[in-house]
């Protein structure tokens, strides 16, 4: 496991620029469609809510450097700001310096719960259900009901792939979870999904539990360790995989790893898949912050690791990051009559949708007011849809269409501006009806 003190030199190099506080900081004359969307935007969703320094990365990654040193004693009062926080990672992209700033963030909070701080109330919650052998998973859902929406072959170990479901699939939001089985059928690829799986550990770890997440991330390892790839519909659980499970184990992954939209890219760049069934809608894409942003960046770091000369590779480093932010955007691009208008912050820049890093349930009202900013981003690009590939900002972004249409029933304010009348669509929901 990556501690703190082994993260010491990475946050030393922060010299609290605050290029991290903003959205497309090294293009400060960037112009939007808007005036409201122009130029240099602030990006940190914990920053904009709360206001004050220490929410923004730049605060914490200082609070970090002070709790190293021993200037700032391990307290509530500290676990509290620095779990105000989604790790979306856009501070990350920001940074000129390459420091890793969700890394220091998260281990900054497991240091001070490995200090003798108690989880907050509803991490702490999260943290005995996953441990509840009886559950593993952070809804307080039966554990053998996991697989219970799905109709087809579980446990086959002779597959060659396995659908990793997660938890919000699996009892949250099943109908992500069928479609998803769906089009992998329609894909013709052979795969199962397994009544052992437990939660990926992603909420665990954000909020700094990671005796408990360890336990997860070795029983997933080893149930899953003889398929030849994992496929997510789930974009925590795929970063989770991907990235943080060879960094926490200290071992490389003995399984591939893609999430279904990205399966459905390389069969449309191969020529195997061509949609014909037309969506003429107008059509705003949000990047998952998981999937794509921290993605993304992993690919960047994954280049840069090998490197000798980062001025040569860093060129070659943010060609490959940019491939792969605009791997939902070949797929929008396929869908005859689908008109694509993208939002002001997009791809590694993409404004969070305020879910993640246990804000939504800790921080409920950060979370909604997150995603109110989003909605309002993507009305003013004038489309119908606001579309993403996440169960989990699918949720946030509905609860917020929920508060403003009430807010429109009680004033009778038209907040179609706002983004009131948007719909919120899964990708692969759409998806699996067209093909």
């Amino acid at each position: 496991m990556i501690t703190l003190e082994d993260l010491r030199r990475i946050n030393a190099r922060c010299i609290h620029c605050r290029a991290c506080q903003y959205a497309y900081s090294g293009e400060p004359d960037r112009e939007g469609e808007t005036e409201e969307y122009t130029g240099m935007l602030q990006g940190c969703p914990a920053g904009i809510y709360f206001g004050w320094e220490g929410y923004y990365n730049s605060g914490k990654q200082w609070m970090a450097r002070a709790f190293l040193n021993g200037e700032i004693k391990p307290s509530k009062e500290l676990l509290e700001v620095v779990e105000a926080c989604t790790t979306c990672g856009m501070c990350e992209t920001q940074c000129p310096n390459y420091i890793e700033t969700v890394a220091v963030t998260e281990a900054l909070r497991a240091a001070v719960i490995e200090a003798g701080v108690e989880p907050l109330s509803k991490h702490k919650k999260f943290g005995e259900m996953v441990h509840d052998d009886k559950m593993r998973n952070p809804y307080k859902e039966p554990r053998d009901q996991r697989t219970a929406w799905f109709g087809g072959e579980v446990d086959n170990f002779d597959a060659k792939v396995a659908y990793f479901v997660g938890c919000t699939g699996a009892y949250r939001q099943q109908h992500i979870a069928e479609h998803t089985a769906s089009i992998l059928k329609k894909l013709g690829i052979d795969f199962t999904v397994l009544t052992g799986e437990v939660c990926c550990g992603s909420p665990i770890l954000r909020t700094g539990q990671r005796d408990v997440f360890r336990e997860v991330m070795e029983m997933n390892l080893e149930l899953f360790k003889d398929f030849d790839m994992l496929v997510f519909s789930c974009a925590g659980c795929y970063k989770t995989i991907r990235n943080d499970y060879p960094k926490m184990s200290g071992k490389p992954l003995p399984f591939k790893v893609r999430h279904t939209v990205e399966l459905v890219y390389d069969f449309i760049k191969e020529g195997k898949l061509k949609i014909e069934t037309p969506f003429d809608k107008k059509v705003t894409w949000h990047d998952p912050c998981h999937s794509v942003r921290h993605v993304g960046l992993a690919i960047e770091k994954e280049i840069l690791a090998q490197s000798d000369n980062w001025l040569m590779d860093s060129r070659k480093a943010e060609k490959a990051k940019e491939a792969h932010f605009e791997v939902p955007r070949v797929v929008l691009r396929a869908i005859p009559g689908l008109e694509l208008r993208e939002m002001y912050r997009i791809k590694g820049d993409s404004f969070c949708c305020g879910a993640g890093g246990g804000v939504k349930a800790q921080f409920p009202d950060m979370a909604l007011a997150t995603a109110k900013e989003r909605l309002k981003e993507a009305a003013s690009t004038g489309a119908e849809i606001l579309m993403t590939s996440c169960p989990f900002c699918v949720t946030n972004f509905n609860d917020g269409l929920k508060s403003l249409r009430a807010e429109e029933a009680e004033t009778g304010q038209d907040l179609s501006a706002v983004g009131s009348k948007l719909e919120v669509v899964e990708l692969l929901e759409l998806l699996d009806k067209l093909l």
